[in-house]
């Protein structure tokens, strides 16, 4: 199904454009049945709202973890090359015997460097190593050893920012189609996002489809700007194709043109929340009146992302 110019791939064009305007040629070409259950990313479906996930949530797993993985694994690399060890206490009781036997004389700061190293159970550790060398050790000794706690300060540092990232990163919001009031609704980290179902913008992408709302933000002078929102129609955060997609499309407007029973054979369908999140997005204070204030003025929206590229 083509559904813009020949000329430039699909995956290239930023502006979007009406959802609304693709709802004849739906209605014309593709025949939709109801399931028990619509499959991904659809979460629920009741008389009045069907809600989809935001394709957000798999930014943990995709990305997150991989980059926490990596990042403990290089931190107990690192850790384990450089952290003093059985080696270091050998070479400590080695040094020390040589002096000891008169095999080499020394000046007294290289014979209590390797005994405080040693420290009083006789081994190397963290604690004696640091110690012995800002205390005995030449310049050079104490330059390397300040630039290998440093990386490994950094390296924890990033690499428990990343972890608590992670944990505390919340799910977040589905998007609600709403079939009695004809509104798309969402929010994201305190700021609400809507508009009609009429003035929805939509443009295709690698990852699926992205939808345009029109979202509150601070950025802007107006106090409102256009706010994106992904979602990937097979659930997963790669392999959409633009049949998926039109699958998907293609029961949003069965939804909200014909109801519940146009996408679904039950009363209502729900799709339990993953577990995996300790924390999700709370509905916005003042909720209410914020979204009316938002449809005030969402006429503006389509003129935007026509206009813009995001």
């Amino acid at each position: 199904m083509q559904r813009t110019d020949q000329t430039t791939p699909w995956w290239k064009r930023r502006h979007a454009q009406r959802l609304t305007n693709w709802r004849q040629k739906f209605k014309d070409t593709i025949e939709l049945d109801a399931y028990a259950d619509p499959g991904e990313p659809i979460m629920s479906v009741d008389d009045n709202v069907l809600s989809i996930r935001n394709a957000a949530h798999n930014i943990r797993l995709i990305y997150f973890l991989p980059w926490v993985i990596g990042l403990w694994l290089c931190f107990i690399w690192i850790f384990n090359d450089i952290k003093p060890g059985k080696t270091e206490t050998n070479y400590a009781v080695h040094r020390i015997a040589i002096i000891d036997e008169g095999g080499r004389t020394v000046d007294s700061n290289e014979y209590n460097l390797h005994v405080s190293m040693l420290g009083e159970e006789g081994k190397v550790t963290w604690a004696t190593y640091v110690q012995a060398i800002m205390k005995y050790g030449d310049e050079s000794d104490k330059k390397y050893l300040i630039q290998q706690l440093i990386i490994l300060g950094v390296l924890a540092f990033v690499t428990i920012l990343f972890t608590f990232l992670l944990i505390r990163f919340p799910r977040l919001a589905d998007i609600y189609f709403d079939r009695k009031r004809g509104i798309v609704y969402t929010w994201r980290f305190g700021k609400i996002a809507a508009c009609r179902f009429e003035n929805l913008g939509l443009r295709e992408d690698k990852i699926g489809l992205t939808l345009f709302l029109y979202g509150e933000s601070k950025k802007h002078q107006s106090g409102y700007w256009p706010t994106l929102f992904g979602l990937q129609p097979t659930g997963k955060a790669h392999m959409n194709s633009e049949d998926d997609n039109t699958f998907l499309m293609a029961q949003l407007f069965a939804f909200m043109d014909k109801g519940k029973k146009a996408v679904i054979t039950g009363e209502s369908f729900y799709r339990p929340q993953p577990k995996t999140y300790l924390y999700q997005d709370k509905k916005p204070k003042d909720f209410d009146s914020r979204l009316a204030a938002i449809l005030a003025r969402e006429h503006e929206l389509p003129e935007l992302y026509a206009k813009h590229t995001f």
